[in-house]
């Protein structure tokens, strides 16, 4: 057993001020706010451990004798203390606006908004230069609103935004959009059907998004170079015997004060409607196509002579979806009540452009035409039978392989497998589709609800690096012991291959063997509950009084069976937790 503790000394500081001022006397409808504040926050860990000298069991002659070998040799007896991370940031935040909102003639409203923002991030917990350097952005946001007899709905909104990462010349973005609504129910014409048709209500959205949080943040300065001033790898010798050594400078990006916000143009058209007052239905059709995505060149020729690889935003995308949820909320009587809610969306997206070599002769490599998300890797068919199987096979390029470990497809038909043979393989990372629904009801003074959450159209891969048993004294899963391929029983299709004490790069690229059905469906949260009767309550002195019981995440049914597969590629990482509450709710 690890004995040890530790301790945390955590501290939030939020300090906010806010003013707002009434501006009828100047003109009616006319206001003005301001709001400023600090958020500083920090974690400062001690912990102290004992690291247990480990040993393994060796085989002796005597069967009453034993031999033990050590395998670590950090093992202590005493409290060690380990560093851990500590986390300190400080941020700010300042937001002026002016407001307006008034009718005229009773059916004509008219409504402004001008807000000027400032933000800025501190970390503290960096040791690199550039995320040591304060986040900033500034931003000029403006909204205007016209309606017409609750009716026929107009608005404009525009952000003129401005972000550090960029050239002064690209520093400044202007996303402009507009919307229309049009309320049909409100329509003379509607009110034969208004005790059915309660409200109906067209939209539709145009507009353009920037998005300036592109790459890495430790490589948000684009416009200015990054040099190495330390690089071993560039290093030379002096001297009459060449003793001294110094490091020299090396380039780690080039400057390029082209590289600016990346666009995304949303458009949304929507509906609205509601019947009987009880069920709720909305349905939204999106279309998206985003350009300047920021990608590295790959038609770089060597004769340039460049040390890095430059950025450029060059990339194009498109995507598509739909949304749609329906609530329904309904008193039967004043015993019995019912609120229900559903939503389902589906999304899925594309690249238009992307850098790339030219891949006419291996046409399955190319990225355009695939989802944004989408995984390349190799064909899994089985595992080798034999080494004469392995010999007689095509050459795989990825180390040692032999008889048990996992065979792939030759997709060009060259003898080799190699990069070259990777292709589209399994749906995108990231869900197409997400979905949830559930239930809350009473009856009388019991309540009961429950809530199911799901994804769809998705798949991951078991991290066969980080589930590899015997390595680094890792233990064996049960699945892999159930399943894994000897030499008294070759199965081909077993889920793990040979057993092996060294990693095994052959089986470890990224293949169809490990890939994995990412859907599921959850028992997301569910609530049971008794309110105590008010005449009871009432004569001790009290409003209200409910007890009540509920758990989260208490069931997940899913096609993977090892773990839980929002977990992802590594199910030896820390579980999603399943918990009970019990509690009673009083007012007094």
């Amino acid at each position: 057993m690890v004995k040890g503790y530790r301790s945390e000394d955590r501290s939030n500081m939020y300090a906010q001020f806010e003013a707002r001022q009434d501006l009828d006397f100047f003109l009616k409808g006319l206001s003005a706010r301001a709001l400023f504040n600090i958020n500083r926050y920090s974690l400062l860990p001690v912990r102290r451990q004992i690291v247990p000298f480990f040993y393994t069991l060796a085989v002796t002659s005597d069967p009453n004798s034993y031999i033990l070998n050590p395998i670590n040799t950090d093992g202590t007896d005493y409290l060690d203390f380990v560093p851990s991370t500590k986390s300190l940031e400080s941020t700010m935040y300042f937001e002026g606006a002016v407001s307006y909102n008034n009718v005229f003639a009773e059916k004509h409203t008219v409504s402004g908004l001008l807000v000027y923002t400032i933000r800025e991030l501190l970390d503290g917990n960096t040791d690199n230069f550039q995320l040591s350097l304060p986040h900033r952005n500034l931003g000029l946001a403006g909204r205007l609103t016209y309606s017409y007899d609750s009716r026929y709905f107009l608005e404009t909104n525009f952000g003129y935004n401005g972000s550090e990462r960029f050239h002064s010349s690209q520093r400044w973005g202007f996303f402009p959009s507009a919307g229309a609504g049009w309320i049909i129910s409100n329509e003379k014409f509607m009110e034969p059907v208004g005790g059915i048709i309660s409200k109906l209500k067209l939209k539709a959205t145009y507009g353009l998004v920037g998005n300036d949080a592109i790459g890495r943040d430790e490589d948000r300065f684009y416009y200015m170079s990054q040099l190495n001033m330390n690089d071993g790898g560039r290093g030379y010798d002096l001297g009459d015997d060449f003793g001294f050594h110094s490091n020299g400078i090396s380039i780690q990006r080039y400057a390029d004060p082209d590289i600016t916000w990346e666009i995304s143009r949303k458009s949304n058209y929507g509906l609205e409607l509601n019947l009987w007052n009880s069920l709720e239905i909305q349905f939204d059709y999106f279309r998206e196509r985003r350009s300047n995505i920021l990608q590295e060149r790959v038609s770089i020729p060597t004769t340039m002579g460049l040390q890095v690889t430059p950025r450029a935003n060059i990339g194009k995308a498109k995507g598509s979806g739909f949304e749609m949820s329906v609530d329904y909320n309904k008193a039967f009587t004043t015993d019995l009540w019912i609120v229900a809610r559903g939503n389902f969306t589906y999304a899925a997206s594309k690249y238009d452009v992307f850098e790339e070599p030219d891949y006419t002769k291996v046409p399955w490599r190319f990225h355009v035409g695939q989802k944004l998300s989408q995984n390349f890797g190799y064909i899994a068919e089985r595992l080798f039978i034999d080494d004469e199987e392995v010999l007689n096979s095509p050459l795989q390029t990825f180390g040692e392989y032999g008889a048990g470990d996992i065979k792939y497809k030759d997709i060009n038909g060259d003898m080799s497998i190699d990069e070259n043979d990777q292709v589209p393989v399994g749906f995108p990372t990231t869900p197409e589709i997400i979905y949830g629904f559930g239930i809350s009801a009473g009856y009388k003074n019991f309540d009961i609800s429950f809530f199911f959450q799901g994804s769809a159209r998705s798949s991951f891969w078991i991290n066969a690096g980080s589930t590899a048993p015997f390595i680094g004294n890792r233990a064996m899963l049960q699945y892999y012991g159930d399943s894994h391929w000897t030499e008294d029983n070759r199965d081909l299709y077993a889920l793990w291959p040979r057993l092996s004490e060294n990693a095994m790069p052959n089986n470890q690229v990224t293949s169809t063997w490990f890939m994995r059905d990412g859907s599921f469906l959850r028992l997301k949260t569910a609530e049971i509950g008794y309110t105590i009767p008010l005449n009871f309550v009432r004569k001790i002195k009290m409003q209200n009084v409910r007890l009540y019981i509920s758990g989260n995440n208490l069931a997940v049914w899913a096609p993977f069976k090892m773990w839980d597969p929002e977990m992802g590629d590594n199910g030896l990482a820390y579980p999603l937790q399943r918990v009970f509450n019990f509690g009673i709710n009083i007012e007094f």
